[in-house]
């Protein structure tokens, strides 16, 4: 019998087990007691042995075998898990998922595992060797590069609990022709509007309802839990904190919150990078906590929650947090800012500097992170997705990030203004609200515009201006529109020729040469044929 027409669902399955091995030892770790964690981890080892003993992967059965009798030994009670067993699982859980990679890529030549069997199967908690790390078995910390999408998607239907596994390539080709449907509706709409084809209003307001009810169930079936990216970030926290010589305890809530599958994969990365920084940097050791009357351990926050049709995604620490004169003053030094700009600046403003290229509040960078190497990375991410980043701290008590992301990326919903001759799409992620002022309640002050809104002041940019074009000859007493947007936490505000409505458009990425367009995001094409650019407000203002 060809066993390897099963292969692909060998891998799928693996990893699936594989997911849950890392986040049931770490959490093992903090809660020893836990029956019900040791049962399920008993299974899954168990249920991999089986699978490959199927398929006849005899080293992937060794490993297997042997971390389901330590897992057996602590279920009896013979011992409990330790910090040198748990390295020792962590260590076979690693080996089971290179050698996952290894059938998954068609190599003939595995990596040899019969010294960590023999570790595996010698393990004795009475020994003194095992009550520190086994020099032999080197504490490598959780890769921060986001593994490579699983090729398949799990499909469910919830009237009969059945579900089906898909290829994500047909699921993103679904979502494209959705997004030309509904661009060829905006065509459609324009086209019966030209005409005074009074009779096509109907059918054209039905098939508005069913290209909606369309565009719903393609993005539920694009929907993931954010569990699909975050059963590593326990293992991770827990590798970078046991190198660091501190006690982190690490919290996940919110796990069950769903969003597209295509910003689960680019914001992984961003996580991973607040992450490190927070644990390496952020973090202070037991002795310095303790001085500063802080409990001896740490704690790392990831909370995820839903807004309506955006999601929030919280990273607090309890760690040291940062200084907003003292960023001001690394960033003067390093010549990013002038000191009048520094003097200018608002606390949160001075937050943002952390996401500079090249800035850091780090003495000394380390193999692991600086506060700030690769925020810039982070920002321009978030950014990407149309989302905003927003940082606060407060010096001594932690800091606390927070991106607030679209559910989707690729069909949104934006507010469309007009500059000279172009049309600019800003995603309502973003904006918080729209203004008609007069020129004469635009202040100048050190060369700088701003408007008041309420009880607070707020900087002016020209769209004009940002995109390099003359300033309109507009009548001082003609009101300007003006689109005020939320951008890191702190509003900024646009001055626009006109605002013409919101609009529900298909985002498509801009490609060569566009993509070096500063300032925008992505494009789309209206229904009369015209191109409009979906603006980045961080990188406009």
């Amino acid at each position: 019998m060809d066993m390897s027409l099963y292969r692909d669902l060998f891998v799928s399955e693996s990893r699936s087990h594989l997911s849950a091995f890392s986040e049931l030892i770490v959490h093992l770790e903090e809660s020893p007691n836990d029956s019900a964690a040791i049962d399920e981890l008993f299974r899954h080892a168990h249920s991999m042995k089986g699978m490959a003993a199927t398929m006849g992967y005899d080293q992937i059965v060794g490993i297997a075998h042997t971390m389901e009798d330590l897992l057996g030994r602590i279920r009896s009670g013979e011992f409990r898990l330790s910090p040198a067993l748990t390295d020792l699982l962590l260590a076979g859980s690693d080996a089971l998922a290179r050698l996952v990679s290894g059938i998954e890529s068609g190599s003939d030549v595995l990596e040899d595992t019969t010294a960590l069997i023999e570790r595996l199967a010698a393990f004795d908690p009475s020994d003194k060797a095992h009550a520190n790390l086994d020099p032999n078995l080197p504490l490598q910390v959780a890769d921060n590069t986001p593994e490579t999408p699983v090729v398949t998607h799990q499909f469910r239907r919830t009237d009969s609990f059945k579900s089906i596994r898909i290829k994500t390539e047909t699921l993103d080709h679904l979502v494209n022709i959705t997004g030309e449907l509904i661009t060829n509706r905006y065509r459609l709409a324009e086209s019966i509007r030209q005409a005074d084809a009074t009779e096509c209003r109907e059918p054209l307001h039905q098939l508005t309802a069913l290209l909606r009810d369309l565009r719903d169930e393609v993005f539920k079936a694009r929907m993931l839990p954010f569990s699909f990216i975050s059963e590593r970030f326990p293992r991770l926290v827990r590798d970078l904190a046991r190198k660091q010589g501190k006690e982190v305890h690490f919290q996940l809530e919110g796990k069950e919150i769903e969003l597209d599958r295509g910003i689960l994969e680019e914001i992984t990365e961003p996580i991973v990078h607040i992450l490190r920084n927070a644990v390496d940097h952020g973090l202070e050791t037991a002795d310095e906590r303790v001085m500063a009357g802080k409990p001896f351990g740490s704690t790392i926050t990831l909370t995820v929650c839903r807004d309506k049709d955006h999601v929030e995604i919280i990273i607090n620490d309890d760690g040291r947090g940062m200084d907003p004169e003292s960023l001001k003053l690394k960033a003067v030094e390093k010549g990013l800012i002038s000191s009048g700009q520094a003097r200018q600046m608002t606390q949160e403003e001075a937050y943002q500097l952390i996401c500079k290229p090249g800035f850091s509040t780090a003495a000394a960078v380390t193999d692991i992170s600086g506060r700030g190497v690769g925020m810039d990375a982070v920002r321009e991410a978030v950014h990407e997705l149309a989302g905003v980043l927003t940082i606060k701290s407060q010096s001594g008590m932690g800091s606390c990030f927070v991106m607030r992301l679209p559910i989707t990326i690729s069909i949104i919903h934006a507010l469309i203004v007009q500059c000279g001759p172009f049309e600019i799409a800003f995603p309502l992620t973003v904006v918080k609200r729209t203004l008609e002022l007069k020129r004469s309640e635009i202040r100048e002050e050190s060369g700088v515009s701003t408007i008041i809104m309420g009880d607070q002041q707020l900087r002016l940019r020209s769209l004009r201006q940002a995109l390099h074009l003359t300033e309109s000859s507009k009548e001082d007493n003609a009101l300007l529109p003006v689109v005020v947007c939320d951008v890191g936490g702190i509003l900024l505000a646009f001055s626009a020729d006109h605002i013409s409505g919101q609009q529900e458009i298909f985002v498509r990425p801009l490609r060569s040469p566009l993509s070096h367009l500063r300032g925008f995001s992505g494009a789309t094409v209206t229904g009369d044929g015209r191109v409009l650019f979906v603006a980045d407000a961080s990188a406009l203002a």
